[in-house]
């Protein structure tokens, strides 16, 4: 075994470090060295905790590490040549360390001491003590006690308060004199003779680089006249400048159209001591009527209607006092924002300020969407599919996340369903199987995994959720038939099933977790009363019997439906005797449920629910789960969801499972206009991408929430996997819903099937590779066909 590069390589940092009265701050490094001839290439490997932006000459080469875990600390690998210039050069880093001793950022993992590395054979440009540094000391990171409390708790610790006299301007650049600046020190935990490691295993990135791609402003949504709306729109339309008067105050509100993830940049002249506030939000919103408002229940109507307040994270920048009135400088935010609106609030000093550029740069992951629809049924259809496009598009960055505003964090039941979206519109499944690995490498000593990683603390762990840790990997199964994956989790999913059984009380449901979980269902109105949670937010989105008896019905039946998927993937490895053993243990769980929690004509919350107390969740996962069947499954379903009050509603996310469970039960055609309600009005309140819930309006961006990719790809269209590795493909289309389809639709590593039907023709099926095909709910129902590449199956409808 060959050595790895990283064994000859030193971790570095500043000798003056001290991070125990800081949320996080930052480094800066370089290093100057001369090249004779340039090469065809030069690779480097770069990491750094906790984040980087290394350049060379100036020029933006990489940003990282993608986010990951000590176990798996991710570097990139990039080729540095076509910077190089024969002569002097310089290479330098910005490193963002977020300190182990306060809980800012919970989407970024940080070992116990800091470091950057930076790896090169080509030329002398590895890291060690020849390397220069300095802390950054004109940015300051707003630590929790500076959050708008609005906004609810503070995750991310990503604002900035900048103090532009204190920056090192040039320092970039090969001619900027370092030699005040202090020679870097190795960063280790290694002791001679002693077994002891750094905190950071290696490994190299997994996923894409992401393109970071200019953009601008669509629009000035408010200022203070008429005629400062013109210059603000030339502004941010062609970089004509806006003048600010010295001793004045002036605000603007910049609209992005829809709601991006991007790195903010302004470029200001002249100006001294003047400061620049910059607010960053998803939306408009009306203020609230209470002196303590609830920031989980915000008053959001029209998300555009520009006399509403802006409820968001503040940034402030302030010009150099000495800064000479011809002097340019330069603002970017170290981390990229959330926004569909920025506002910007000026007020300067006693000399004027020149804007001369306000724009961003979007990042999101590169997924290359192979689902092209070329058709739509009305402007309200191709809507709601470029807004569930934006919505996924928008929580992909180097993890899945469950809002890019305001958490970053990559939960389980919300990857669940955002990478299923990914496979229903790419070949493309590298977050997905980084996703999966990461929870696998989170497992507990109870056998669950982390509901959310990677994290830098241990978090309050929500059981259920590692229950869809198991959903995700039964998809990829099915969508792409890896059998050593299978192999490689089913120990993790074993330890979770058992978790779930040992928990099983005297009636055989499902009952109390530990002291410490969040029993988490979903967000429904009905369990999320502040005023009920007494103080503590692990007694929100629970149902009231737990409250009293420790038991949910909801916690047996998913946990049957996950024993029912874990049984298909043992038998997909031949681990058949375990996978009779999980289908047995479904049975005994659902005859429980049905024993104990049936009350005639639905299931209620809890054994001993009151009749009021019921749920479409529980009536849903009854369905999914095989604890009713047939004409009962469908006259409990239609009930829960077409009954006006009496039950508590499925949320957004949730809604997914409600369009699985009504399609197992023939209910699809008739409900789905109903099912399509919430999202239409999301739409009439002018959102740009799905909210995270109707019932907790905090988040105006939840990949969850684009459901409507999963219904009009696995519904409409039809296409599901019929078998593992979408050997056989299921085609079910319903044309009643879509009078005239044309698209191509991603099949996961095979290719793309072209479908199209109109009015008075046959629905036409073209796969650009062999196919096994079994058609449904069409003339040949049920009938199985074997389809050459390029070849067109046409099917008559009934």
């Amino acid at each position: 075994m060959g050595r790895h590069w990283s064994q000859d390589t030193d971790w570095i940092w500043s000798p003056n470090w001290d991070e125990r009265d800081h949320v996080a701050r930052l480094v800066q490094f370089r290093k100057t060295f001369t090249v004779e001839n340039v090469s065809v290439q030069c690779l480097v490997h770069v990491s750094a905790d906790t984040r980087y932006r290394l350049f060379v000459n100036g020029q933006s080469v990489a940003f990282g590490p993608a986010k990951s875990h000590l176990g798996e600390w991710n570097y990139e690998t990039v080729d540095v040549a076509p910077l190089l210039r024969p002569g002097s050069n310089v290479v330098a880093a910005r490193v963002l360390r977020y300190s182990p001793f306060h809980s800012g950022n919970m989407s970024m993992t940080r070992g116990i001491i800091p470091g950057f590395i930076l790896h090169c054979s080509e030329i002398g440009i590895s890291t060690n003590s020849s390397w220069r540094c300095k802390i950054d000391e004109s940015v300051k990171i707003l630590s929790t006690k500076d959050w708008n409390p609005a906004l609810g708790p503070s995750f991310l610790s990503v604002s900035e308060d900048v103090d532009g006299s204190k920056e090192d301007r040039g320092w970039l650049g090969i001619e900027y004199d370092d030699s005040t600046w202090d020679s870097a020190i190795k960063s280790t935990m290694k002791v001679p003779i002693l077994p002891i490691l750094d905190p950071w295993r290696l490994a190299e990135r997994s996923i894409p680089q992401f393109p970071e791609i200019e953009a601008k402003f669509s629009s000035v949504a408010r200022c203070d006249g008429e005629s400062d709306t013109v210059r603000w729109h030339r502004l941010v339309q062609s970089n004509e400048a806006v003048e600010i008067p010295p001793n004045s105050q002036t605000a603007v509100v910049l609209d992005a159209a829809s709601l991006t993830t991007a790195f903010l940049q302004f470029n200001f002249q002249g100006g001294a001591a003047s400061r620049i506030r910059i607010r960053t939000a998803e939306c408009f919103e009306k203020p609230s009527e209470s002196l303590t408002p609830n920031p989980f229940a915000r008053n959001k109507g029209d998300r555009a209607d520009a006399s509403g307040i802006l409820v968001g994270q503040d940034d402030f920048y302030t010009i150099d006092r000495n800064i000479p009135a011809n002097f340019q400088v330069s603002y970017e935010p170290f981390w990229f924002r959330t926004f569909r609106y920025v506002e910007l609030h000026i007020e300067t000093s006693s000399t004027p300020l020149q804007i001369l550029q306000v724009d961003y740069r979007t990042i999101h992951y590169p997924l290359d969407i192979k689902t092209q629809l070329s058709h739509f049924p009305s402007a309200d259809t191709a809507k709601t599919w470029e807004i569930s496009l934006n919505t996924l598009r928008n929580c992909m960055h180097e993890t899945y996340e469950d809002c890019p505003f305001y958490e970053q964090n990559q939960f389980a039941m919300d990857a669940r369903l955002q990478i299923l979206f990914t496979y229903q519109l790419s070949h493309d499944d590298r977050l997905a199987r980084k996703c999966m690995h990461e929870f696998y490498a989170s497992r507990r000593s109870d056998g669950l995994i982390e509901t959310h990683f990677p994290s830098p603390f241990p978090g309050v762990n929500i059981p259920c959720f590692s229950l869809y840790w198991i959903l995700m990997v039964h998809d990829h199964m099915m969508y792409f038939g890896d059998a050593a994956l299978v192999r490689q989790y089913l120990g993790a999913i074993d330890g979770i099933l058992n978790h779930f059984d040992q928990r099983l009380n005297e009636t055989g449901l499902v009952g109390r977790f530990a002291w410490d979980a969040w029993p988490f269902v979903d967000w429904t109105r009905e369990w999320s009363d502040p005023a009920s949670a007494k103080g503590d937010f692990r007694n929100l989105a629970v149902p009231l019997a737990y409250h009293r008896t420790g038991v949910a019905t909801y916690n047996s039946l998913i946990y049957a439906y996950a024993l029912q998927k874990a049984a298909e993937l043992c038998v997909f490895i031949g681990r058949r005797d375990t996978g009779t053993e999980y289908r047995r243990r479904a049975t005994s769980l659902n005859n429980a449920v049905v024993k104990n929690c049936l009350r005639g004509e639905f299931f209620v919350d809890g054994p001993d629910g009151l009749d009021e107390e019921r749920s479409q969740h529980c009536q849903v996962f009854a369905v999914l789960s095989g604890a009713v069947g047939g004409e009962e499954a469908r006259d409990i379903l239609l009930r829960a969801l077409t009954e006006q009050g009496g039950y508590a509603r499925c949320s957004y996310a949730m809604g997914f499972y409600v369009f699985e469970a009504v399609r197992k039960t023939g209910l699809y055609d008739q409900l789905r206009p109903m099912l399509l309600e919430p999202w239409s009005a999301m739409i009439s309140q002018n959102l740009t991408t799905w909210a995270e819930s109707a019932a907790m309006p905090r988040s105006d961006c939840h990949g969850w929430s684009a459901v409507p990719i999963h219904d009009v790809v696995a519904n409409v269209a039809g296409l599901s996997p019929g078998s593992p590795g979408f050997e056989r493909i299921r085609f079910e289309p319903r044309r009643k819903h879509w009078q005239t389809m044309e698209g191509t639709f991603a099949i996961a590593g095979s290719g793309v099937v072209r479908i199209a039907w109109a009015p008075g023709k046959p629905i036409e099926f073209t796969p650009d590779f062999d196919a096994q095909v079994e058609v449904l709910g069409v003339n040949g129902s049920g009938a199985m066909y074997q389809v050459a590449s390029g070849e067109t199956l046409a099917i008559r409808h009934e």
